[in-house]
């Protein structure tokens, strides 16, 4: 598969690439190259991203569950990719990243795990299924930063994905020979099936 944009070349996005392979590793240099195609909505693209992802009131390691599980309902491959990688990272073992899409019948995932799994989904259906019980049971555990934090965070990775997908952007290899998060609806069939 190869995208439907291709790589920028120039200077400005051997410039970007070099300095995101060094915070990510080689898997993100296309993805880079891409969005180097418009320095302008790259540089904005960084920021942004930058600001959303500070961790704050919201465990790091909850967040990243947030992000991947709105990667697996949007059926991002790269975001399943690199979502599974940083998942990892906090401590997610194998059988939970190959869960997520069943995290709740899985019993591997923990009262507070559940709780934004649960909305990171919600959030992620189209038409989105939110409800103020669920942002309630939110606003008692993080207070109303930490629902706007998880709130924007989930739908920055909703535009993230939404955008790789429409681009045809592949897995980078972050989890190449490793577990990785499977898309929700590739769970549900395998859970019919299996």
């Amino acid at each position: 598969m190869s995208p439907r944009v291709a790589p920028a070349t120039g200077l400005q996005a051997r410039i970007a690439t070099f300095f995101a392979r060094r915070q990510y590793g080689a898997e993100i240099v296309e993805s880079t190259g891409i969005y180097a195609q418009n320095p302008r909505l790259m540089y904005w693209f960084v920021g942004f991203n930058r600001a959303v992802e500070k961790p704050k009131r919201v465990p790091e390691r909850l967040r990243e569950l947030a992000v991947l599980k709105a990667a697996t309902v949007v059926e991002c491959e790269f975001c399943m990719d690199i979502g599974s990688e940083y998942a990892r990272r906090t401590g997610c073992s194998d059988a939970q990243l190959l869960a997520l899409h069943d995290a709740e019948a899985s019993g591997l995932f923990d009262a507070d795990e559940l709780l934004v799994i649960t909305y990171a989904r919600a959030m992620s259906v189209t038409p989105p299924e939110v409800d103020d019980q669920l942002v309630a049971a939110l606003r008692d555990r993080y207070g109303d930063r930490g629902v706007l934090e998880l709130t924007h965070l989930i739908a920055w990775e909703n535009g993230r994905a939404r955008t790789s997908a429409a681009l045809d952007i592949g897995a980078g290899g972050f989890s190449e020979g490793k577990a990785c998060a499977i898309a929700a609806s590739n769970g549900a069939v395998r859970a019919t099936v299996g």
